[in-house]
């Protein structure tokens, strides 16, 4: 990709054939729809591979530093989902356009190396509106780029309101220390309602790290760590209660669905969560036995709150936690 200053593109937007920059009607489409301004236009994706409805699919021929103009440009654009970023030019040229952006609030990043991951953490830094990241487990992220995106937490630009990290991401106990720095100090602890840290390798060392961090979580309302293994977190999980107990508000749900709880562990939380969560997600925790379960929720007011794979006891369902429960009362 020929690379080319940001003047040339203003200069020439309102003139520059669409057909002859892109690979396909679609691409042209929403470039179109951007330079246009066409409020309809609110989200699209960026990928490869086969189209999709609203879809940027990225092949020979897509001029990528026209995508990244638009992108900068416009004034409705408020949701991009990144599942593919080009290395070298095409790339660099997409993520100064997300840099520029004045109306993206929402930004879900999936399939990126840790180059891609390391560029996009520092565009984000530009996002001041910036309100929710979702990070998919597909991306091929090491320390790097984990470390950035603790400074762009550390940095307070971005107020989030909602932080996703879900599928696999492998961030582990060291990168929960990343993470919880930008939870506190100057961080998005504040601002933040929604936490998910789903599958991302989180032992008792992590679970710890986090709970320090919550501290300055005063708005949270929905947290979610399930599938991650707490077989061994006695000490996270029992941090985790204190936590609930003494915070300033409570949480609508918790979710620690498939996350190896034993009986102790339910000991350390149950009665905590039932009493400061409105949901306590507990299913997929076959380590909980029947002995377990009825000594530590035997009470109608936990029993109520909590859930099994998303569906209160009310709808009925027939996992072994269910079956649990209904032994117990």
């Amino acid at each position: 990709m020929e690379r080319r200053e940001y003047d040339y593109y203003q200069a020439n937007a309102a003139n520059v054939n669409l057909e002859e920059i892109t690979s396909s009607a679609e691409n042209a489409k929403i470039l179109q729809q951007l330079r246009d301004g066409d409020d309809k236009l609110d989200y699209f994706n960026v990928g490869v591979g086969r189209a999709t409805w609203n879809s940027f699919i990225i092949d020979e021929g897509d001029d990528l530093g026209w995508l990244g103009y638009f992108i900068g440009k416009s004034e409705y654009l408020q949701r991009l989902n990144l599942l593919y970023l080009p290395d070298g030019e095409g790339g660099h040229a997409i993520v100064e356009g997300i840099a520029r952006s004045q109306s993206l609030r929402y930004m879900f990043i999936n399939n990126l190396n840790n180059d891609g991951f390391t560029w996009i953490m520092r565009a984000l830094g530009s996002l001041s509106q910036l309100e929710e990241l979702s990070i998919w487990g597909d991306n091929n992220v090491g320390p790097v780029g984990w470390s950035e995106l603790g400074t762009l937490l550390v940095s307070g630009v971005c107020k989030l309101k909602e932080l996703h990290l879900l599928g696999s991401n492998y961030i582990g106990n060291a990168g929960m220390d990343v993470l919880s720095n930008g939870l506190r100090l100057r961080g998005i602890g504040s601002s933040l309602k929604a936490l998910t840290l789903c599958d991302n390798s989180i032992g008792n060392e992590g679970l710890l790290a986090v709970v320090e961090a919550l501290q300055s979580c005063t708005g949270l309302e929905r947290f979610n760590l399930s599938r991650n293994d707490f077989s061994s977190a006695g000490a996270g999980l029992s941090s985790l209660s204190d936590w609930l107990h003494n915070a300033p508000m409570n949480l609508k749900t918790l979710g620690l669905e498939c996350c190896s709880i034993t009986d102790d562990g339910l000991h350390a939380l149950a009665e905590v969560a039932a009493n400061h969560c409105e949901e306590f997600d507990l299913d997929g925790n076959e380590s909980i036995t029947s002995t377990g379960f009825r000594s530590r929720v035997g009470g109608q007011q936990i029993c109520e709150k909590l859930v099994f794979g998303g569906f209160n006891r009310r709808f009925g369902y027939f996992s072994r936690m269910a079956r649990l429960l209904q032994s117990s009362v």
